[in-house]
């Protein structure tokens, strides 16, 4: 359950932010790397742990401006508050940032949360971390990673990792990077990188075989329902946790490189590869 919240509710704010973008500024970014601060917000005790964990960009930029509020929105999304409280309360409303207060608020609500919760039964301690990092930086965008773990007893925890593309210099979210009418031209390339991921698991498997694993109809798999993300080598597929298979498939990840993918790209995607 948390995890399909923490899926969809991210997944919602990441495409309306590609969609809406952010207000330019006066003076906008350029393609300079994108100067972060890392902050962190951490509790631990007898009955819970609870870390978040954020890079944010300082400056009053366009770029610098959008990588906040996509911060923000991403830790509303998947905030502890968020998934389990009927009042979760609203988002940080401060001042962007004041990384540290955004961070602490959204720390503060998630020990808050898991103190209200009934601890009579718990096994080991209640466990919840989120993070909102910054994996790379290109001329052209800057590459964000959100993940999040949730334990509240049971077998195992819960995972949710995704990851965005965000544009200088308007720091717009790149919402698409896979043309949505390709999708059955691409299920060769889509078969054959979950194979491969598959077979790195241990367990060597066919493109054709592959399908037989996967919660799919009609034979077909889809999109990941957060955008594939541009890498200097390919473009990066991550389906998350029962989005397409069993929850011991775990987290399906490949990269397709660019010449195999690039006939069924976004022309947006495209000109970002240098591929128009």
């Amino acid at each position: 359950m948390m995890r399909k919240i923490l899926l969809d509710a991210v997944v919602t704010i990441g495409a309306m932010m590609g969609m809406t973008g952010c207000k330019m500024v006066s003076g906008g970014g350029s393609s300079d790397s994108l100067l972060t601060d890392s902050v962190k917000f951490q509790q631990t005790d007898s009955l819970l742990s609870c870390v978040v964990s954020a890079d944010v960009p300082a400056g009053t930029d366009s770029m610098a401006i959008g990588v906040r509020t996509f911060i923000n929105a991403m830790l509303d999304s998947m905030s502890f508050a968020t998934a389990f409280s009927s009042s979760p309360g609203p988002a940080y409303a401060g001042d962007p940032a004041d990384g540290q207060a955004m961070v602490r608020y959204y720390g503060q609500q998630g020990v808050d949360s898991m103190r209200a919760m009934d601890h009579t039964f718990a096994m080991a301690p209640y466990s919840y971390t989120a993070s909102v990092r910054k994996m790379a930086d290109t001329p052209r965008y800057v590459t964000y990673s959100v993940e999040s773990y949730c334990f509240l007893g049971g077998a195992h925890g819960s995972t949710a990792s995704f990851t965005y593309n965000i544009l200088k210099p308007s720091g717009r979210v790149l919402k698409a990077t896979v043309d949505t009418a390709q999708v059955r031209k691409v299920q060769p390339l889509l078969a054959q990188g979950v194979a491969d991921y598959v077979t790195a698991q241990g367990q060597k498997v066919t493109a054709k075989e592959v399908l037989g694993l996967l919660f799919i109809d009609n034979g077909i798999i889809p999109l990941p329902k957060c955008p594939p993300y541009l890498t200097p080598t390919g473009l990066c597929f991550i389906y998350q946790q029962y989005e397409i298979g069993p929850y011991a498939m775990g987290m399906i990840t490949f990269t397709l490189p660019y010449d195999k993918v690039k006939p069924y790209m976004t022309t947006e995607a495209l000109q970002l590869v240098g591929g128009a």
